[in-house]
């Protein structure tokens, strides 16, 4: 009764500057609108956006292009340009930030124990206070800047920069149907990790799509594990999921912790135990316990915490295509289950957010579902 579709995206080529690297993911299903003609994400084959990279997987549809940039804790609204130093030590965008985040740290996946050079740099970025960050749209913002960039922030196929996912239109021929009171799957998929967590819920088709509105019905998780689903046949997997409801927005709403370690160093790839200077000294590792076995992307001096399973790990892991990486291809999905609520029946949508850790960046994708009585 779960339609399979679409999912995440990705930054871009990101081995470059410091500034550009962008952290992209996304709603893989239910599939959201922000899927541009709802394009398989097992399709490796498709371009998304006519581009020469990161083919289906977590971009289809470009999907990936839709998310807030600029979102510092305690400032009113998300800046949509890149701080001025990048998005890893840039300051926060307004005035008066909030400096204390309400995360307990032992939730943290970036710079733990605050081991960086540049010490506790992430602590006004989206997860370190988990809903508590503004967004620019509640279903994300078309390219993610004002202006269009390269490095994750293009212009996604079939709208304009800046374009509202809110007013995006339902999928055509998309039905996803859900029961009052059962138990229902949703999934998505990394691209370019940047840690952090994440958060489904509801609002009434019909109503604007606010974080007002969605703040009202969040949902809750089912058991205490992730499925990984692979998109290319392979057996699934079960592994440990860490939820978070202290310190959490709305108040006792429940996260789940991104389950996939980046590489070891503010970076989050092209770790080094030596090199303190590159990037501002973003590529010095915080510890160097050699790279995980299996090997698929490459962390030489390890992972940010465990691997949960193989090749579950890496930052850029869009990068591993099934055509370069065998098994391990970025192609799986993160699956959980939600509760639905007992009470309600109608037309809804379906908000996933990812409030990542290294970058003050939010992605929020809107699926469209009917909810009927059993």
């Amino acid at each position: 009764m779960f339609e399979y579709s679409r999912l995440l995206c990705a930054t871009f080529l990101a081995e470059a500057l410091m500034s550009t690297v962008s952290g992209h993911g996304g709603l893989t299903f239910p599939p959201p609108r922000n899927n541009y003609n709802n394009i398989n994400p097992a399709n490796w084959s498709h371009q998304p956006h006519g581009d020469d990279y990161h083919s289906g997987g977590p971009c289809a549809g470009a999907e990936c292009l839709w998310f807030s940039e600029g979102c510092f804790h305690g400032c009113p609204n998300c800046s949509l340009t890149m701080p001025a130093v990048g998005n890893y030590y840039g300051t926060p965008s307004c005035a008066n930030p909030n400096p204390y985040p309400t995360l307990p740290e032992k939730y943290r996946t970036w710079n733990i124990n605050n081991v960086s050079l540049k010490g506790d740099w992430t602590k006004f970025h989206p997860w370190r206070s988990p809903g508590h960050n503004p967004v620019a749209d509640s279903c994300g913002i078309a390219g993610g800047y004002l202006k269009a960039q390269g490095g994750g922030g293009e212009t996604p196929t079939g709208a304009h920069q800046g374009d509202l996912g809110s007013k995006l239109p339902p999928l055509q021929g998309v039905n996803t149907t859900w029961f009052a009171g059962s138990v229902a799957e949703v999934g998505w998929m990394v691209g370019a990790n940047h840690g952090g967590g994440y958060h489904y819920s509801l609002c009434p088709t019909g109503t604007p799509l606010t974080e007002d509105c969605f703040n009202k019905l969040p949902l809750s998780y089912v058991g205490s594990n992730h499925t990984i689903r692979y998109l290319d046949g392979r057996a699934e997997l079960q592994i440990p999921a860490t939820d978070v409801s202290e310190g959490t927005f709305p108040e006792g709403s429940t996260w789940r912790l991104n389950p996939i370690p980046a590489c070891n160093c503010d970076k989050g790839f092209m770790c080094s135990p030596t090199d303190k200077k590159s990037e501002g000294g973003a590529r010095y590792s915080y510890a160097n316990t050699g790279s995980p076995v299996p090997a698929g992307f490459a962390c030489p001096t390890g992972t940010q915490f465990p691997v949960p399973f193989d090749y579950g790990y890496g930052q850029q892991v869009w990068n591993l295509t099934p055509d370069k990486a065998g098994a391990a291809a970025d192609t799986w999905v993160i699956v959980d289950k939600v509760q639905v609520p007992a009470t309600i029946t109608g037309e809804y949508v379906l908000r996933w957010r990812w409030d990542v850790e290294q970058n003050p960046q939010i992605w929020t994708h809107c699926a469209d579902i009917t909810i009927v009585a059993k």
